[in-house]
């Protein structure tokens, strides 16, 4: 079960009953940070729960690319049930290639690896990100302004945000002007140090978009240490439950949501599905002729100050 409280959650490994005959596995990097806590585990609960199954978790505590890749290789090695991989960096592509060599169901979650041979991508429109919030900024900053961006520059799906973010920004005219995109390494401190050298470079900035889960909180913690809160337009990515307090002082303008509890919950029922579902294409076997969709969009929520309120009064408990 999944615990009662945050620390103890943080330490799940494994959901779903102890007499379960599949096993299948998550595997990220940053494996235990606070965001998949709160909600990738919980959709894996949820789902290993209603299927009786067993869903493990895999992968390094911090960001390691090197053992991130050398855990898909180690399970795939066991033969479980099925993988969902978060698909952050195109290195991994040769690892989910391997799992479909040794015919190990595995599907790709939260990041697309599109040159992959994986079964199916299930998660965000990573553009839609980045369309979203240079539509917070612009509606933000009618007169324009010097925009900044952080992200994890390597990951592809950062890549993407940002290429959604440049583009809808750019299509707005060139009153907008991107004067800085750095490397936050997915940490909140990292962030933090970042956000205060681009304000300390350009006295004029007037936006800063964050694009990973700890972007937001090292832009909102640099910005209030200048007492520039309120003054610089700050757009951001879901983060816990604390984070979203942020839009009713100001702090920032716009959290994009992402349904991840959605998603992890779809990546473990497609991949059910693989095994069990019995539908053919044209009597093709389940590898030869897909039963199963190939990307599943779970969307967006964009939240505001004036839509943050059931969030907050409905923030799961743990």
């Amino acid at each position: 079960m999944l615990a009662g409280s945050f620390a103890a959650a943080e330490a799940q490994t494994a959901f779903g009953p102890a007499n379960a005959k599949e096993t299948y596995y998550w595997i990220s990097q940053n494996s235990t940070l606070p965001l998949f806590v709160r909600s990738d585990y919980r959709g894996m609960k949820k789902v290993a729960d209603q299927l009786g199954v067993k869903i493990r978790i895999a992968g390094p505590t911090s960001i390691d690319l090197q053992q991130f890749i050398a855990t898909i290789d180690q399970v795939c090695a066991q033969k479980p049930a099925g993988i969902s991989v978060v698909g952050w960096d195109p290195a991994l592509t040769a690892s989910v290639n391997k799992c479909i060599a040794m015919h190990v169901p595995t599907v790709v979650d939260d990041a697309d690896l599109p040159n992959s041979k994986r079964l199916a991508f299930i998660g965000t429109d990573w553009h839609t990100i980045g369309e979203e919030q240079a539509k917070a900024i612009i509606k933000a900053l009618p007169n324009g302004g010097e925009i900044a961006a952080l992200s994890m520059v390597n990951a592809d799906n950062m890549k993407q945000a940002v290429s959604g973010f440049t583009a809808t920004l750019k299509a707005a005219g060139p009153r907008y002007k991107i004067v800085a995109y750095q490397d936050d390494a997915g940490d909140s401190s990292t962030a933090a140090s970042v956000a205060s050298s681009i304000m300390a470079a350009h006295q004029n900035i007037a936006a800063m978009a964050g694009f990973d889960s700890e972007s937001g909180p090292g832009i909102v913690e640099a910005v209030t240490e200048a007492h520039k809160q309120g003054k610089i337009v700050v757009t951001a990515m879901e983060q816990t439950p604390e984070f979203f307090k942020t839009l009713t002082t100001g702090s920032t303008t716009a959290i994009i949501v992402q349904n991840r509890e959605l998603f992890t919950y779809y990546a473990f029922r497609l991949l059910y599905d693989f095994n069990h579902n019995g539908l053919s294409t044209n009597g093709l076997t389940s590898w030869e002729g897909k039963p199963i969709p190939v990307n599943v969009n779970t969307g967006v929520l964009v939240v505001t100050k004036d839509n943050v309120g059931p969030m907050l009064a409905n923030t799961p408990k743990y």
